[in-house]
């Protein structure tokens, strides 16, 4: 395993490499391919489930009918929810900035994830928020001085430690109008959180960091992510926009996102193949002389400590270009 999770690395640095060489913005379907994405359509049916069948999958939405109600009693349930969405329209008293757009949003879908209590009992006897029904916690833990303060707003969630998942789910602000296109900031934030999170010791076992990225625009919109990397390159599944822009839409939206952030956790992310193409022509075993002198030159050439060095240095820098970039 930790020769494939060598190889994972690598051959994510080179993404991220060629991904933050590129100039603009955004990354157009054109030259995708080229720097080693693949993108495809993340469709997503009237019960916020996935509308297509997808491999592998990593994230099953629950659906909005499985969603936990709001708690019918509880004072964070049914009227806390509700005050939310009464709000929703309620004119700012000044005219709100790209930013002030942003941080309403996600402050709001945190209430929903994270604070209402929910028609399910927990352990402890209390009614629960979908967050602790998800499975998920807090992990700050997954962003050290390399990425902790260079990615503004960011919130990270993981799963609980006795799940012994890589999954990652987080969010992202993004200060430009919503495009249709990939944006350069998106791929490397994915990139990022895959190189930390595979250097760090919480995930030994795992050559796969799956994460669903919910990328908020100003206008009150969002889409919902989902990437992985496989022997294809970085795979990105991008959903079409949810609008917020209005209490009717809010609800409608809200109940798809909480069904994404909700997904159950799923797929093979200990596969020692990840990195081979499975309809590839297998070469012949090597004699036994060779196969040992591969391996020595394997472990040498795929030293972890210095590959990390450099590419921990190239994100330091590429980021921090971004975040400059933005911020102008």
């Amino acid at each position: 395993m930790e020769q494939v999770r060598t190889r994972v690395i690598e051959k994510i640095s080179d993404t991220f490499n060629a991904v933050a060489k590129h100039q603009a913005a955004w990354i157009e379907p054109d030259i995708q391919k080229d720097l080693g994405l693949i993108c495809e359509d993340l469709h997503i049916s009237k019960a916020g489930t996935h509308q297509d069948k997808l491999s592998p999958v990593f994230f099953d939405p629950l659906g909005t009918h499985n969603v936990p109600s709001p708690h019918p009693t509880d004072d964070q349930g049914q009227k806390f929810v509700k005050e939310i969405f009464d709000n929703w329209d309620k004119p700012s008293p000044r005219p709100p900035t790209v930013t002030d757009q942003v941080y309403k949003l996600v402050d709001r879908i945190r209430d929903i994830f994270r604070s209402s209590r929910r028609d399910f009992i927990s352990e402890s006897g209390w009614p629960t928020q979908l967050r602790t029904y998800a499975n998920w916690t807090e992990c700050g833990n997954i962003t050290p001085d390399l990425i902790a303060e260079e990615f503004d707003g960011l919130f990270w969630l993981s799963p609980r430690d006795q799940l012994n998942r890589p999954h990652t789910l987080l969010a992202t602000f993004m200060k430009s109008e919503a495009n249709e296109t990939l944006s350069k900031y998106e791929t490397m934030v994915m990139l990022a959180v895959m190189l930390t999170r595979l250097q760090s010791d919480d995930c030994p076992n795992h050559s796969v960091i799956p994460i669903m990225i919910i990328s908020v625009f100003p206008g009150l919109k969002l889409r919902i992510l989902e990437t992985h990397y496989d022997y294809r390159g970085l795979v990105i599944r991008k959903s079409d926009f949810l609008s917020f822009a209005n209490k009717d839409s809010a609800i409608s939206s809200m109940d798809i996102l909480m069904s994404f952030m909700c997904s159950k956790m799923t797929g093979n992310t200990t596969d020692m193949n990840i990195m081979i193409d499975p309809v590839a022509e297998v070469p012949p075993p090597p004699s036994d002389n060779s196969s040992q002198e591969s391996r020595n030159g394997e472990v040498k050439s795929w030293s972890r400590g210095s590959l990390w060095r450099n590419v921990s240095h190239s994100i330091k820098t590429y980021i921090l270009k971004i975040k400059n970039a933005l911020n102008t």
